[in-house]
């Protein structure tokens, strides 16, 4: 828990040594060195940290014992009968990693540069306020996309950090090959090919007034929904109410947070007319809540988009009076520590007994 806290204060630090009143450029530095924290609290945690920390170590072993030969020779039943299991894509990319990383340790520091230098300069180019997006991820995403979900953590690096600029810019075909490849490594991003049509929609009220039908729907459905979704994109074997456990308190603080942002979209998109990309994503984040009451695997699809909260929540900010932003600021920024502190995270560095 302490190197969590040390983490959000060093961020604090940078701030007010290269946000207060500074040229732009130096927000770049401040989210190098924001990054640069993540980068070395995710690579250089013990294998105890993390639940499937283990697992993939067991992965990346196997896959040296698999020849460049064998996947070349194979690549039909590797690609389409999956001999290799699900998600073939993987065993491909942890080859060309270990062409340059041969040991589980510089594998897990490769994994951390590859997710977190992209989160980085999303922030830095869209982010109203690098500091509360960077405190926004230390709170609510670090533990599964620094700690936990390999594939999807390099899968949601691709479409989601990498693909946005192809989608501000209207650019699908590389935003498509992005999320194909992105499918062989974890098929889940398959969930966020909808969005490049989706992120442009204007919030209109009739607009808001489909959406309410929808999710109606959604939760009434959810169970019929969750079992056609889960064989739909290939992970079948999460049945409905399968697992143990609750997204209570995200999904709680994500209803209220849609709340909010809809009271406040007209201030929110006067700001920025690309907050309309982040108030969608939200909107579809939301719109998946309902399944997460049934099996909270479904977390996976919204940890697509969600993530554009780290964007969303500057913008809400900045849609109060000039006066009470730093009172909103401080009262944001306090919750999500609060939840921190809440959830009492553990971590060991590697070298720690």
């Amino acid at each position: 828990m302490k190197i969590y806290l040390l983490n959000i204060l060093l961020l604090i630090i940078y701030s007010m040594i290269f946000l207060q009143d500074t040229p732009r450029k130096n927000h770049k530095i401040f989210c190098l060195l924001a990054s640069l924290n993540w980068i070395i609290l995710s690579g250089l945690r013990d294998l105890s940290i993390g639940p499937d920390t283990l697992k993939y170590g067991y992965y990346f072993e196997k896959a040296k014992n698999i020849s460049w030969a064998t996947l070349w020779s194979e690549r039909v039943n590797i690609f389409i009968h999956e001999t290799l299991g699900k998600d073939p894509g993987y065993i491909v990319f942890q080859k060309i990693i270990q062409l340059f990383a041969a040991n589980y340790r510089a594998y897990l520091i490769a994994i951390a540069l590859i997710f977190t230098v992209p989160l980085g300069i999303w922030i830095y180019k869209n982010s109203a306020n690098p500091l509360m997006s960077f405190i926004i991820y230390s709170c609510l995403f670090y533990s599964f996309f620094s700690i936990t979900g390999t594939r999807q953590t390099v899968a949601t690096a691709m479409v989601v950090f990498i693909g946005y600029k192809f989608i501000k810019k209207g650019v699908f075909l590389p935003f498509l090959l992005l999320v194909l490849i992105a499918m062989t490594i974890h098929f889940s991003a398959i969930c966020y090919l909808p969005f490049y049509f989706i992120a442009n929609k204007e919030i209109t009220n009739r607009y808001l007034l489909l959406y309410g039908s929808i999710f109606m729907g959604t939760f009434i459905f959810r169970v019929s929904i969750f079992r056609l979704g889960s064989k739909l994109i290939g992970y079948d074997q999460y049945l409905p109410f399968e697992e143990t456990g609750t997204t209570w308190t995200f999904s709680i603080f994500l209803m209220a947070l849609t709340i909010l942002t809809l009271l406040k979209k007209n201030e929110i998109l006067k700001n920025n007319k690309w907050a309309k990309h982040y108030i969608n994503a939200l909107l579809i984040a939301a719109l998946f809540v309902p399944l997460t009451f049934v099996n909270p695997a479904a977390m996976r699809v919204i940890q697509y988009y969600s993530l554009f909260i780290i964007l969303l929540v500057p913008e809400i900010i900045n849609s109060f009076p000039k006066r009470e932003r730093f009172f909103v600021f401080f009262v944001a920024a306090s919750t999500l520590i609060l939840l921190l502190i809440k959830n009492n995270p553990t971590y060991m560095f590697f070298w720690q007994l």
